[in-house]
């Protein structure tokens, strides 16, 4: 039978690291992995790996997280392919500057 990958030591460390911030493929380089590897793990072991957009939405609804600086001669726009972007502020598009 093939050793086990994850021991306890080893998920404790990455919980850790996982707490920590670490992104799952830092996690995955730093044990010399696969970053599904680590996802993996973290979803089997979802009460130890929290989900990273629930830590954000908590932050968020904290208030801890700034709002970001808005230039005033550039727009958010979405594109067609549905990404985010900041582009140069047109005037007889979007009015003068506030």
């Amino acid at each position: 039978m093939r050793d086990l990958f994850w021991t306890e030591d080893k998920i404790v460390k990455a919980q850790k690291l996982w707490q920590e911030g670490f992104s799952a493929r830092e996690i995955a380089e730093l044990f010399g992995s696969k970053k599904n590897t680590v996802i993996n793990m973290a979803h089997r072991n979802r009460d130890r790996f929290p989900s990273r957009q629930d830590a954000r939405k908590q932050l968020a609804t904290a208030g801890a997280a700034p709002a970001p600086i808005r230039h005033p001669d550039r727009v958010r726009r979405v594109t067609l392919s549905g990404a985010e972007v900041t582009m140069p502020r047109v005037p007889t598009i979007d009015g003068p500057a506030p």
